[in-house]
């Protein structure tokens, strides 16, 4: 069972708002004893933990292949927000392989989230 994805952050603000907006919940916000600013999120059943890093931080592969899934609901409602908010959406609104709604955008460091409607 998995416990947590975790990923590295320029800006944790920005980016919780970011998740938030998609349907998580932030658990936890501490600074860590390292001095990094820390946060757990709740994405359904999932747990997203972001480490706020300053400098140079190594750049996601930009190809779709490397993503988190996230189930959300209304996605037809929720993808002209998100355009409106200035996310970039790299791949449209289209159909998944199972059959469900999907759409890929970038999150706020570059890294693609897939966006599948929800049962």
């Amino acid at each position: 069972m998995l416990k947590h994805v975790s990923f590295l952050t320029r800006e944790l603000s920005t980016t919780l708002a970011f998740y938030e907006q998609l349907g998580a919940v932030t658990e936890k916000r501490v600074v860590t004893s390292e001095g990094y600013g820390r946060a757990v999120l709740s994405l359904g059943g999932g747990r997203l933990q972001l480490f706020e890093v300053a400098g140079e931080m190594p750049q996601p592969h930009p190809h779709w292949a490397e993503h988190i899934a996230i189930h959300v609901r209304d996605l037809q409602q929720l993808l002209p927000v998100l355009r409106d908010a200035g996310v970039r959406v790299t791949r449209d609104l289209q159909l998944s392989p199972g059959g469900r709604d999907m759409a890929f955008v970038l999150d706020p460091d570059g890294r693609q989230v897939e966006l599948l409607e929800a049962d």
